[in-house]
């Protein structure tokens, strides 16, 4: 008998048998990750408010303290424009002194308004932090549930990965190519034995011809209705160890399109 179709096809059932572990686990799996990738974005949410709110603090800080500096110049402009003896002197001095309060005008509004975005970058700041405090508490107890429901088929799904792992090995590349390109287009299914003259995945009739070469186990076919891979039943039997193949529950596909 061909040893890569048996190893394909014990492959499949490994494949299955981890589908269905998988499946045991339910939503909660995909409801952590999901809950995680949350967690992370609310965190870089929450990163970019503070940042921003250090630079606007900074900037403030800055534009406040050559506020002040402007003020006593504008003092001091004003003392200078009694002193001047000439027009020209009088011209630069009051042209200083409007520029130094245009200057003024302009920081002090500027320092208005980030007053106010501070003030909302701050309450942004609590509320998504309370948010995070929260989120990261529902992780921590969805997480700890998922582990407890990891343990209880952490062994069976190490046992399987290895074994898949060594049946890879064994099988040629010819056939994994095929399997990989089917498996997930046919819901996991891509390796079936023919049982009483029909394809196990679809239950469309295997040509007689075919299914006598089958019956050798020297060979696989591809079924022209569902494209899933066939083999015999003496590889079935060389794997599951019965008389009648196991079989995988499948839908027929669209009661074959009707």
């Amino acid at each position: 008998m061909n040893q890569s179709l048996i190893h394909l096809y014990e492959l499949q059932k490994v494949d299955r048998n981890l589908d269905e572990l998988i499946e045991s686990r339910g939503e909660l799996p995909d409801r952590v990750n999901e809950m995680r990738q949350q967690a992370e974005e609310q965190r870089k949410q929450l990163e970019q408010v503070r940042k921003d709110r250090h630079e606007i603090e900074t900037r403030s800080r800055e534009l406040s303290a050559e506020c002040v500096d402007l003020r006593e110049k504008v003092d001091r402009y004003k003392a200078q424009q009694f002193d001047v003896k000439t027009t020209r002197e009088y011209d630069a001095i009051t042209f200083q002194l409007e520029d130094a309060q245009r200057r003024l005008h302009t920081n002090t509004e500027a320092v208005g308004r980030m007053g106010i975005e501070l003030e909302q970058l701050k309450m942004d700041d609590e509320q998504m932090a309370q948010d995070l405090t929260e989120m990261e508490g529902e992780l921590a107890e969805a997480e700890e549930a998922l582990k407890e429901v990891l343990a209880g088929t952490e062994e069976e799904e190490k046992q399987l990965l290895e074994r898949r792992k060594e049946l890879e090995k064994q099988v040629q590349p010819f056939y994994l190519t095929i399997y990989n390109r089917v498996r997930p287009a046919k819901e996991g299914i891509a390796v079936v034995a023919i049982k009483n003259g029909v394809c196990g995945g679809c239950f469309n009739a295997v040509p007689r011809q075919l299914a006598l070469e089958l019956r050798k186990g020297e060979k696989h076919a591809v079924c022209e209705y569902c494209g899933r891979i066939i083999v015999g039943e003496p590889i079935a039997i060389a794997v599951d160890g019965e008389t009648v193949p196991v079989t995988y529950e499948v839908e027929i596909e669209e009661e074959t399109e009707e």
